[in-house]
């Protein structure tokens, strides 16, 4: 991936080292060069539109008006490289469009929807509107737009020239998407080094430079010093009032400092929210792989009673990656354990029914090879793990006491 070079040396020193949640730069100088664009959005000077190849004519000259900024920008870009991708009909670009009517730069890039990311292929704005925040205002909204698309990782490969910006943007040499999921829908380029960015669910990347005021302004209690609880006493006075064990000894709204960190009740249960929904893309992320898996096809559906009269005869708790999914969709699964035991049975069931020397029993153990170090990588979401900790204590404060 190309990528014009925009940063100057005294913008760079101007961030200080606040760290966003892909370990992106989210300083004095990023927050104002996307305030900038965020601005003049507000104002309607600028607008992000995302286009494609659709055959009208209006949406052809805006694709022409970036393909040419494209090739002025990244001049060691094949222009017809860059025509063959800018008018492919699986690309698609966000451009940003000022005065609602010139093209002043854009992205152009390739959703993979069934692997949730996408691959950037060009990005750049005209020379004449550079260093005013537009690059920066143009990736969150990029990454605005592809989390309404449930596209979770953005992949690049950039040039020496462009890893900078792209740090900055939250990209990360570290590979943390796996493999299975871009290996052979990508093209590996020469002479670039690929990047990733995560892009989280919950983070309001339109208001993103509003978000990071708001946590220098808490971050800036930070030296204020709160008179400590006394927890003896205090569960000496409540001891007898208290219900359960369970119960808190005191409203958290209570504890000095609480009020003024600006944290609510409300953020704890969208806390777990979020967890859960991690557990559960971990575990869609094993059953896409299992899909995907040349031995999966015997375990797509249930089995057809049609098809295999006495299927049900044998099996008594029948289980497929069909019925996995809706129970994962359903919040049936609290825990990596339930989820495990439904795909172990998937294998066991297999075994069960068919002979050894069946291509159905072979699949069974080949796609349980291939999945189990996957499903030993699988993380409880904390919420569940918070439970079983508390389930321990309460067995060792029991056993203590007997």
């Amino acid at each position: 991936m190309e990528v014009e070079n925009t940063q100057k040396t005294n913008q760079q020193n101007q961030d200080t080292p606040f760290v966003g949640i892909n370990g992106e730069n989210t300083g004095l100088g990023f927050s104002q060069r996307d305030q900038y664009g965020k601005s003049e959005e507000e104002q309607g000077i600028l607008d992000f539109r995302v286009i494609k190849n659709d055959k009208t004519s209006e949406n052809c000259r805006r694709l022409i008006d970036l393909k040419n900024i494209f090739s002025r920008q990244l001049p060691k870009m094949p222009k017809e490289y860059i025509v063959k991708l800018v008018f492919d009909r699986n690309h698609e670009a966000m451009v940003i469009i000022k005065n609602d009517k010139k093209v002043i730069g854009g992205i152009c890039y390739r959703r993979y929807p069934t692997q949730r990311f996408a691959e950037i292929a060009f990005l750049a704005v005209t020379a004449q509107e550079q260093v005013k925040g537009y690059g920066t205002r143009l990736m969150n909204k990029f990454k605005e737009q592809m989390q309404k698309q449930d596209i979770e990782y953005l992949l690049t490969y950039a040039d020496n020239f462009a890893i900078g910006y792209f740090k900055k943007q939250g990209f990360t040499k570290e590979a943390r998407m796996p493999e299975e999921r871009w290996k052979g829908f990508i093209k590996d380029y020469d002479g670039g080094t690929q990047m990733e960015c995560y892009v989280h669910p919950f983070i309001d990347y339109s208001n993103i430079s509003t978000l990071i005021k708001r946590q220098k302004q808490k971050l800036s209690l930070n030296h204020i010093k709160f008179p400590g609880i006394d927890i003896e006493q205090m569960a000496k006075q409540k001891g007898d009032q208290m219900k359960n064990e369970d119960e808190p000894l005191i409203d958290p709204m209570e504890i000095p400092g609480v009020k003024q960190s600006g944290w609510q009740p409300s953020d704890l249960q969208e806390l777990k929210k979020q967890q859960e929904k991690s557990f559960n893309l971990q575990c869609q992320n094993i059953i896409d792989l299992m899909r995907r898996h040349k031995q999966g096809w015997p375990f797509m559906e249930p089995v057809n009673k049609e098809d295999v009269a006495d299927y049900y005869d044998v099996i008594s708790d029948p289980i497929d990656l069909k019925t996995v999914e809706q129970k994962l969709v359903s919040n049936i699964y609290q825990d990596k354990d339930s989820f495990i035991a439904d795909i172990n049975r998937i294998f066991n069931n297999c075994r069960k029914y068919n002979q050894p020397d069946t291509i159905y029993y072979k699949a069974a153990n080949d796609l349980e090879e291939y999945i189990t170090p996957h499903l030993n990588t699988l993380k409880d979401n904390q919420n569940q793990e918070g439970k079983n900790q508390q389930k321990q204590q309460k067995k060792s404060k029991k056993g203590q006491k007997q």
